[in-house]
């Protein structure tokens, strides 16, 4: 394997641990929100806690595609690149949707708590880009 993947690889699993930190404490932040207004119960431990493991879940599946499809693409394959990116986003989806549908219906969960860690994944992800390191 090429070096430089390796080390992109390194970088992509710290932006990962780092976004899964974040995640946690705005998720922290997030049931402390719910305690002050007397609103914290067991479905929104849950909710919360099934969201923001979907969304990690989510950051980490999306890595693994892009590795596979750069993998790929290093062997001269950039057509089977593009379908596994195309098919990742895909099962992504699906995983999502019926982790979040199985929580919301099954009536143990809070579906606002599940849908906030959701809400906050793009802006986990661009308050991420200050904590990257600018030498790789």
């Amino acid at each position: 394997m090429d070096p430089s993947l390796q080390s992109d690889k390194r970088q992509t699993l710290r932006e990962i641990g780092l976004f899964a930190v974040l995640q946690l404490v705005c998720l922290a932040v997030m049931f402390g929100v719910f305690a002050l207004l007397h609103r914290l119960s067991g479905k929104v431990l849950l909710g919360g806690a099934i969201g923001a493991a979907v969304t990690i879940l989510n950051y980490f599946l999306t890595a693994l595609g892009v590795w596979a499809a750069a993998d790929k693409a290093e062997q001269g394959d950039v057509a089977g690149g593009k379908r596994i990116i195309t098919l990742s986003m895909l099962g992504r989806y699906l995983l999502m949707g019926g982790l979040l549908l199985a929580g919301a219906l099954s009536g143990y969960c809070d579906v606002i708590a599940m849908v906030i860690p959701l809400a906050l994944m793009r802006p986990l992800i661009y308050a991420g880009e200050f904590f990257r390191r600018k030498d790789g």
